[in-house]
């Protein structure tokens, strides 16, 4: 991705003061208090690409978040209420913050003791006001509960946080670090560059593009116009498992296999109360695979639309359509939704016949905040339903996902899921409640037949039913796919964190948390009975429920 330096030359020009050109934290609880005045009901936002930028709001971020401490001890404002370093002078403005994470844990019904110890910062500033930057970085060791433990030893990775080296036999080590730098030419055009996440919805769950993930390069170019905003999105992500499933021993010398994606996203607000937003993305084959040709420039044009561009040059690369849609309600509440296409046939839908090349999926979902004329009460409900092979494709080095990770839900295809959410806040105290109820087919073991669960195998060849399990290998058959097919498995999860905010700035809290989980397949049952407790900076979305 180095042609994409070269916007960067462009940031080094005005000087003045307060840019706050830097982007809301995607943390879910860290937005909970913004978000009441995001969707407000008389508010005019589009919402549904994030981050946020700060700029685009008509309001103070930083006033949301203010605890109306004035405390004269600086050791207390510190502490309580304000960034560990403020710099400021004739235009810019610079603060940092540690942010930590210590915590300790037991996994009640094999008596396994856990814990987490994360050290790291954040730093972010304007210079003038036109310019923002942001970065961090957070070095971990862990011990998990076990289902969490079997999912990292079979990725390598960490859920969303970067590549698990073993800790002390039981452990686990990794780091990740994320920064950008955002550049705003005038109300209509903000360029951002830098390595992070992004999330495409106004749910909990995206079908689209999710922070689900390890970090990732991107290219963010916004424009916002009249009721309109348009984003394209340019990333490089990382096949971490290429060289290795191609038999090449020193796949750790060579780097990981590249692909990109390029994004293109439509967010028209029709009215104050309903928004529709367009999606389309397309994944090509990552420059260290046979006949690659590397980085496609056709895709960089930020208006075309990608399938007709991707059938003029005869590519057989990976293309996604979705939709977003969003209707606010009374009483401080919206309905919302979205629509995944991957590949679709309507005569096959009409007839019934189970073809595996309907590859869609939908969401949809409800959230009011001040529920029951509680202030601070959020309650959100919301269903995902996602078709076998959706995301996946027949080269899975082309599939929907980075970093052995999916790009959008962290169960893949294959799936529907159910979930109630509920968030309580009362001065610096915080309840939370989640409960989750999914049901999904996954492979089966020591077969290589792909059952549409699983991204990283192909959709191609039809599979040899006697043989092992082998990556190139393909699906049962043409027609009659259906709905969890495979190895029938359900997960009920329920989680629990009581809280108390310490510093607002960074939310930084002291947390209580209980999480049950039962799982059960054909092949085999698990139940996690946990809890933890510990103070951690909880700006960051850590998907650990699946």
């Amino acid at each position: 991705m180095r042609f994409l330096l070269l916007p960067i030359l462009v940031f080094v020009s005005v000087l003045n003061l307060d840019a706050q050109h830097a982007n809301l934290y995607l943390g879910n609880n860290y937005v909970s208090n913004i978000n009441q005045l995001i969707y407000n009901e008389d508010a005019n936002y589009h919402t549904s690409f994030k981050p946020l930028i700060k700029s685009d709001l008509k309001f103070d971020v930083d006033s949301v978040l203010d605890d109306k401490s004035n405390s004269s001890s600086w050791y207390l404002r510190k502490l309580f209420s304000e960034h560990f370093i403020i710099l400021k002078g004739e235009g810019y403005r610079v603060t940092a913050s540690p942010i930590i994470n210590l915590s300790k844990g037991k996994e009640l019904i094999e008596g396994k003791n856990t814990f987490t110890n994360t050290r790291g910062f954040i730093v972010e500033g304007d210079l003038g006001d036109k310019i923002s930057f942001f970065s961090s970085f957070a070095e971990n060791q862990s011990i998990f509960p076990n289902y969490l433990h079997e999912s990292i030893r079979k990725n390598r990775v960490v859920p969303g946080q970067g590549y698990a080296r073993d800790f002390k036999e039981t452990g686990f080590d990794y780091a990740m670090s994320s920064g950008y730098v955002s550049y705003r030419a005038n109300k209509m055009f903000v360029v951002q560059f830098g390595h992070g996440k992004h999330f495409i919805g106004d749910g909990y769950r995206s079908l689209l593009l999710s922070d689900n993930t390890f970090n990732y390069p991107y290219l963010r170019i916004q424009t916002t116009f009249w009721k309109v905003q348009y984003t394209n999105l340019y990333t490089e992500f990382q096949d971490i498992n290429y060289f290795l499933n191609n038999g090449l021993d020193n796949y750790d010398q060579m780097g990981y296999a590249k692909k990109y994606m390029s994004s293109h996203y439509l967010s028209i607000n029709a009215s104050k109360k309903l928004n529709i937003s367009l999606f389309e993305s397309v994944i090509w084959r990552m420059n260290h695979a046979p006949g690659s040709n590397g980085f496609d420039v056709n895709y960089l044009n930020p208006i075309a639309m990608l399938r007709p561009l991707e059938y003029s040059i005869n590519s057989p690369d990976n293309v996604l359509v979705g939709l977003n849609a969003k209707y606010k309600l009374p009483f401080s509440s919206y309905v919302y939704g979205q629509l995944i296409l991957d590949e679709f046939s309507l005569n096959d839908l009409k007839q019934n016949n189970g073809f595996w090349a309907n590859k869609f999926g939908y969401q949809l979902g409800y959230k009011i905040f001040n529920a029951f004329g509680i202030e601070n009460l959020t309650l959100q409900t919301e269903y995902n339903l996602v078709r076998p092979y959706t995301y996946a494709h027949h080269n899975p080095q082309q599939n929907y996902a980075h970093y052995n990770q999916p790009l959008a839900h962290p169960l893949g295809a294959n799936f529907s899921e159910f979930l109630i959410l509920t968030n309580y806040k009362w001065k610096r105290w915080e309840l939370d409640a989640k409960l989750i109820f999914a049901k999904y087919g996954a492979k089966i073991k020591g077969y290589a037949t792909s059952y549409g669960n699983d991204l990283f195998m192909s959709t191609g060849n039809f599979a040899d039913e006697s043989g092992f399990q082998n990556v190139g290998a393909g699906r049962p058959a043409d027609f009659g796919i259906a709905m969890y097919q495979g190895n029938l498995t359900t997960v009920n999860l329920k989680n629990f964190n009581i809280s108390y905010v310490v510093n607002p700035r960074t939310n930084l809290k002291i947390n209580l948390g209980i999480r049950l989980r039962n799982f059960e397949s054909e092949e085999a049952d698990m139940q996690t009975r946990f809890i933890n407790f510990g103070i951690k900076s909880d700006l960051f979305n850590h998907y650990y429920d699946f």
